[in-house]
C-alpha cells in the first residue's frame, strides 16, 4: 500500500472567471493553471495523480497529458466533499491521500512536504495548511476554542452574526488518513444554501470526535486560488517575479524586468542580455553571450551562443547556431534553420528553410521551403515562389551562390555552385553551377511623340 496519494480538485467550472472554459484550463504565463499544480506534485514522486474532473471533462483529458495521471469523473458537481467521494477507489489504495485544489498555480512542493511530514510526524487524522491574511474576507478562516486547539473551518458565507476577526485562513490543501476518510467521510451534511457537500466539515467532524488534527502554516503568496481573471493577473505577476529573480541570479542581464515576460520552462545560459520589451514562450533555450533586443518575441526556438537578434524580431520553432545575427524586424517562421555566422537581416522573412554558415539575406527577402549552402548571398526583394496554389515546392541553392536583388527563384528549381544570378531575373529552370543566369526582358528605349 503506498504511503501517500495525491487527489486533485479539478472539477468545478469557475463561474467567475465568466469563460467557456473551465477554470483550470485558463493560462498561465503559457500554461493552464492545472498544470502548475502537477509539476509540483510530480517532484514529489508520487506513482499516480488522481484528478478529478466534471465541466468540461473531455477538454481536460484533451488537454492535460501524463501517463501518471488518473482521471476521475464527477458527474454531478456538487463539492469538494463529493469529488472526494467520488474518487474513493482511488485514495483508497494508500494509507494517506493529500487533497489540493487545481487552480493553486503558486505552490511549491516543498511545501506539501512539509505538510506531509507534520502529518506523519503527529499521527494527524487530518493535518492541513493555513496562512495569514491581512484581508481573510475571501477565505474561510480558522475557528479555535479557548484553548487554541482547531475546532472547524468558518466559511464566507458564515460570517454573518460570528466574530471574523482572525486572520488565519485555511488554504484549502488537506492530508486525511484514508482510515479516517472511510469512517466518517459519509458523515458530510449538504450545505443548506447550496446543496453541496463541503471537505471543510470534515474538521469540525474530526474535532467533535477527538481526532488529532495538525497544522502547517504556509506563505500567503503560495496558497492563493484563482477564482476571477484579477486573481489570475496578480499570480501572473508573482510568478513572473520569481521567474525573471531565477535568470538574474544565474547570471542572465534584465535590462528593465518590468517590461519583461519569460515563461516558466525558458532557458538562458549566462552572460546573455535581455533588453526591454522582450518575450520568450515555451521551450525556448538560449545559450550563452547573446543579446535579445527589444520587442523580440522568440517560442519554442533554441539559439546558441553568442548570438545576436536586432530589436522586433518574431521567432518561432526555430534554430539558431552560434554568433549568427539576426533582425531588426525579422521573422523566423516554423521550420527554420539558421547556421553558424550567417546573417538574417531587416524585414527578412524565413519559413521551414535551412540557411548555411555564412550566408546572408540582409534586405526585404522571403525565404521558404528552400535549402541554402554556406556563404551565398541573397540580395534585397529576393523571393523563393514555393507555392503553386496547390503545393509547396523546394528551392536549393548551394554555397558561393550570388542572388542578385529583386530576383524571384521560382520552385521547384535549383542555383548551383558560384552560380551568379542576374539582378531582376525571374528564374524558371535549374542554374548550372558557375554560370552567369540572366532571365528578364531586353531593356528597349522608343522616342516620346511630341505634341
Amino acid at each position: 500500500m503506498e504511503k501517500f496519494l495525491p487527489v486533485v480538485l479539478a472539477a468545478g467550472k469557475g463561474t467567475r472567471m465568466k469563460s467557456r472554459w473551465p477554470k483550470v484550463l485558463h493560462p498561465l504565463l503559457g500554461k493552464p493553471l492545472l498544470t502548475y499544480v502537477l509539476e509540483a506534485l510530480r517532484h514529489l514522486s508520487f506513482p499516480e495523480i488522481g484528478v478529478v474532473i466534471g465541466y468540461k471533462a473531455e477538454e481536460i483529458q484533451e488537454i492535460i497529458k501524463g501517463s501518471d495521471i488518473k482521471f476521475i469523473l464527477q458527474t454531478e458537481q456538487l463539492g469538494t466533499g463529493h469529488a472526494l467521494l467520488c474518487a474513493t477507489s482511488f485514495w483508497e489504495r494508500a494509507e494517506n491521500v493529500l487533497v489540493l485544489n487545481g487552480d493553486v498555480p503558486l505552490l511549491e512542493s516543498s511545501t506539501l512536504q512539509e505538510l506531509m511530514d507534520v502529518h506523519q510526524e503527529q499521527k494527524a487524522a487530518i493535518s492541513f495548511l493555513t496562512a495569514k491574511a491581512e484581508d481573510p474576507t475571501q477565505y474561510g478562516i480558522v475557528l479555535r476554542n479557548v484553548q487554541g486547539q482547531v475546532v472547524g473551518i468558518q466559511e464566507v458565507t458564515e460570517r454573518s452574526g460570528r466574530d471574523s476577526s482572525s486572520q488565519e485562513i485555511n488554504a484549502g490543501i488537506y492530508c486525511f488518513k484514508t482510515s479516517f476518510l472511510k469512517k466518517y467521510l459519509s458523515f458530510l451534511q449538504p450545505n443548506p444554501k447550496k446543496g453541496e457537500y463541503y471537505i471543510t466539515d470534515l474538521i469540525s467532524i474530526a474535532a467533535k470526535n477527538q481526532e488529532k488534527i495538525a497544522i502547517r502554516e504556509a506563505p500567503f503568496p503560495e496558497i492563493i486560488g484563482i477564482n476571477n481573471r484579477l486573481e489570475l493577473a496578480k499570480a501572473a505577476q508573482i510568478l513572473q517575479q520569481r521567474i525573471l529573480d531565477r535568470h538574474m541570479l544565474q547570471g542572465v542581464s534584465i535590462i528593465d524586468p518590468s517590461c519583461t515576460y519569460i515563461e516558466s520552462d525558458v532557458e538562458i545560459d549566462n552572460d546573455t542580455v535581455l533588453a526591454p520589451g522582450v518575450y520568450l514562450q515555451g521551450r525556448t533555450k538560449i545559450g550563452r553571450e547573446c543579446y535579445i533586443g527589444s520587442g523580440t518575441v522568440v517560442k519554442d526556438s533554441k539559439i546558441g551562443n553568442e548570438v545576436e537578434i536586432k530589436p522586433y524580431c518574431v521567432i518561432t520553432e526555430s534554430v539558431i547556431e552560434d554568433k549568427a545575427t539576426i533582425g531588426p524586424f525579422a521573422h523566423l517562421r516554423p521550420g527554420t534553420y539558421i547556421a553558424t555566422n550567417a546573417r538574417i537581416g531587416n524585414f527578412v522573412e524565413v519559413k521551414k528553410s535551412y540557411v548555411g554558415k555564412g550566408s546572408k539575406a540582409s534586405h526585404l527577402t522571403y525565404l521558404g521551403d528552400a535549402e541554402i549552402g554556406k556563404d551565398v548571398n541573397i540580395g534585397a526583394g529576393t523571393i523563393t515562389c514555393n507555392y503553386d496554389g496547390k503545393r509547396k515546392h523546394k528551392t536549393v541553392i548551394e554555397d558561393n551562390a550570388f542572388i542578385g536583388s529583386n530576383t524571384a527563384l521560382v520552385a521547384p528549381v535549383k542555383v548551383g555552385k558560384a552560380a551568379l544570378v542576374g539582378a531582376g531575373s525571374v528564374i524558371t529552370e535549374d542554374v548550372p553551377p558557375d554560370t552567369l543566369a540572366i532571365a528578364r526582358a531586353r531593356q528597349v528605349h522608343k522616342m516620346k511623340k511630341r505634341e
